[in-house]
């Protein structure tokens, strides 16, 4: 199994971007809408949860929305019923983190050109 990616910003401060410039050439770290308030239909106690990962995944943005939801009905779930929540709920809940790119390693992989303004197609669509 290969190591994971560095994050950009940790081989900033170590220095391994001098070292190996070409290996973190191209990454970026994307911009993106912030994830917004929790829908309106949460209970108290899911919002709460849904502004802990606002706050402790500041990364996710508003297309982040749906996985985030199924992570918050999780957790709610698991602090609900305790230690009587199947392991099943576990494992899925180790998913979903993974997939909202809950690390900074995840999120260095995605690779958002800017946007320049200007419409390729604009020339033939007029």
């Amino acid at each position: 199994m290969s190591r994971p990616r560095l994050p950009q910003q940790v081989a900033k401060v170590t220095g391994a971007v001098a070292k190996n410039a070409g290996r973190f050439e191209g990454r970026s770290n994307p911009k993106v809408k912030s994830l917004g308030p929790a829908p309106k239909r949460f209970t108290k106690e899911q919002k709460a949860i849904w502004d802990e990962f606002n706050a402790d995944y500041p990364w996710l943005g508003r297309s982040d929305r749906g996985i985030v939801e199924v992570a918050t009905r999780l957790t709610d779930l698991m602090r609900t019923h305790g230690a009587e929540t199947p392991v099943a709920v576990y494992a899925q809940m180790r998913m979903t983190l993974g997939q909202m790119g809950g690390t900074p390693v995840d999120r260095s992989k995605v690779n958002a050109p800017e946007d320049d303004g200007v419409d390729p197609s604009a020339e033939f669509l007029q």
